[in-house]
């Protein structure tokens, strides 16, 4: 149940009262930033991401409801800030190494002494998933390209197929196995990056 004392914060804030804002900064700050260390680890950004919820929490205090817990709402949009944060360090953490990686083999396959085109693993790669596709029986070839090559969902092959999900399970499986016997291992390094 919400306090009294939440409602008539409440209403002084929807009035833009700086002093009911202050006092609910200082009420949950602390809490706040207990909460986002242990998401974060890392001092400046719990306190970057407190304030971004406070400035979210005040500017859209006109909309606020009397009736729902501010401190409820106040940390689940700080969750919702450490989980984003952290997707977003993963997501640059493997677009780094993914760099790193393709500069590393670029400087690798540099010639000075002749002429010859470059073909990157990537590409290596991919010709090579290309032959072994072409290698499979013509449905499971067709599933396992829409699912792995063009990220396609299985409903969609399925539909596409004209065919049950089950079956493009099927289809599926059959394929990874051939692959796993076709592929070269130095190639399923590649698939780990």
């Amino acid at each position: 149940m919400i306090g009294a004392g939440n409602k008539n914060r409440l209403d002084f804030l929807k009035s833009s009262q700086i002093s009911s804002f202050e006092e609910l900064f200082r009420i949950h700050y602390h809490r706040m930033k207990k909460y986002a260390l242990y998401f974060l680890k890392n001092e400046e950004e719990a306190n970057d991401l407190i304030q971004d919820v406070f400035m979210q929490y005040w500017s859209r205090r006109e909309q606020l409801d009397k009736q729902k817990d501010e401190t409820a709402y106040l940390f689940r949009i700080l969750k919702n800030k450490c989980l984003n944060s952290l997707k977003r360090k993963v997501v640059e953490g493997r677009y780094s190494q993914r760099q790193s990686f393709l500069e590393t083999e670029r400087l690798y396959h540099i010639s000075f002494d002749q002429e010859i085109d470059f073909m990157s693993l990537e590409d290596q790669l991919s010709l090579e998933l290309t032959s072994i596709i072409n290698g499979m029986p013509d449905k499971c070839g067709q599933a396992f390209r829409m699912k792995w090559i063009e990220g396609k969902k299985i409903k969609d092959i399925a539909l596409i197929m004209n065919i049950s999900t089950t079956m493009v399970d099927k289809h599926l499986t059959r394929g990874m196995e051939i692959a796993r016997q076709k592929i070269r291992p130095d190639s399923l390094l590649l698939l780990y990056f």
